[in-house]
């Protein structure tokens, strides 16, 4: 899996709080905040969230250097994606250098704002991303407030395994889980991210797809991946696991120095159209990574 894969993945009973000046451990991370009053625990992201207004606070940590993520967040890097960049400014933070990004994006029919925090070092970065409509303004600047009450602490456990909303068993195999990103573990046979070893990512989705359309649904996504232009579909078929209906499909890629490469996708559909999704890529090994895949596949369980 590359960094673009990392970047991809930010873009797949709560606990109250009221006012309070407490700090929260956020599951999955090193770091810690004072919540907004009004936002609970969320559970299928490292975060809070406000259900009525829809916006939400967001924790990420990506294993790259702090300033190749700032320099990646220009206007015209941006403009691709469906952002606008309205404002970057450098600020000082827990006696450090960090920045604060102001973004829009129009989404869903609605116009969000975003304030995202970035820190990091030479090795690792953290984004805390607020995130909330334009009808929800007024939470402007709690929102702020909450993002710059950040403190992460290396000796924290991140438990990554507890974090998710869903179990799987790698054990009996090569897999090390590695990371926890908007919602999904990321693994390797390596223990590293990014790696040319072979990758396993499991998360899920609120967005729904239709019954009629899930199968469609599948086998697009599966061309959507990085390089997935190159994605030859070889197999699929219907699966049901944790009693949740879904596709199983293996296809033939390329990885970026054009060696062949498995892709292994699972995708699992609830009654309401949200979606889970496994998948599995690796150059080496083929045949016994499809049979690594299928079995840790088949031990997925939601909490």
């Amino acid at each position: 899996m590359q960094f673009r894969l990392l970047i991809t993945a930010l873009f797949i009973g709560p606990l109250s709080f009221g006012q309070t000046t407490k700090y929260v451990k956020i599951p999955g991370t090193k770091c810690s905040l004072v919540p907004p009053a009004g936002f609970v625990a969320a559970t299928n992201f490292s975060g809070f969230q406000e259900p009525e207004t829809g916006s939400s606070i967001i924790i990420n940590q990506l294993p790259a250097p702090y300033q190749t993520v700032v320099d990646g967040f220009t206007a015209e890097a941006l403009k691709a994606r469906g952002m606008t960049l309205v404002s970057k400014q450098a600020i000082d933070f827990n006696k450090s250098k960090a920045t604060l990004i102001n973004l829009t994006q129009a989404a869903n029919g609605a116009n969000y704002l975003k304030q995202i925090l970035v820190f990091g070092d030479s090795k690792e970065t953290v984004l805390v991303n607020g995130i909330y409509p334009e009808s929800a303004r007024i939470n402007e600047a709690k929102i702020k407030e909450a993002l710059l009450s950040t403190v992460y602490d290396p000796a924290q456990d991140d438990d990554l395994a507890a974090a998710a909303a869903f179990s799987i068993d790698t054990r009996n195999t090569e897999f090390k889980i590695v990371k926890f990103i908007s919602g999904s573990l990321l693994y390797s046979t390596d223990g590293q991210i990014p790696t040319e070893k072979p990758t396993l990512i499991v998360g899920g989705s609120t967005g729904k797809v239709a019954a009629g359309q899930q199968k469609q649904y599948a086998e697009d996504r599966i061309k959507k991946l990085p390089r997935g232009e190159f994605n030859l579909i070889k197999e699929v078929k219907e699966v049901t696991i944790d009693n949740l209906k879904g596709y199983e499909i293996v296809a033939e890629g390329k990885s970026k120095d054009d060696k062949t490469e498995l892709v292994y996708q699972v995708m699992l559909f609830n009654d309401k159209g949200e979606y889970y999704i496994i998948l599995g890529q690796a150059k080496e090994d083929r045949e016994k990574n499809l049979a690594t895949y299928r079995s840790i596949a088949g031990t997925f369980k939601r909490k």
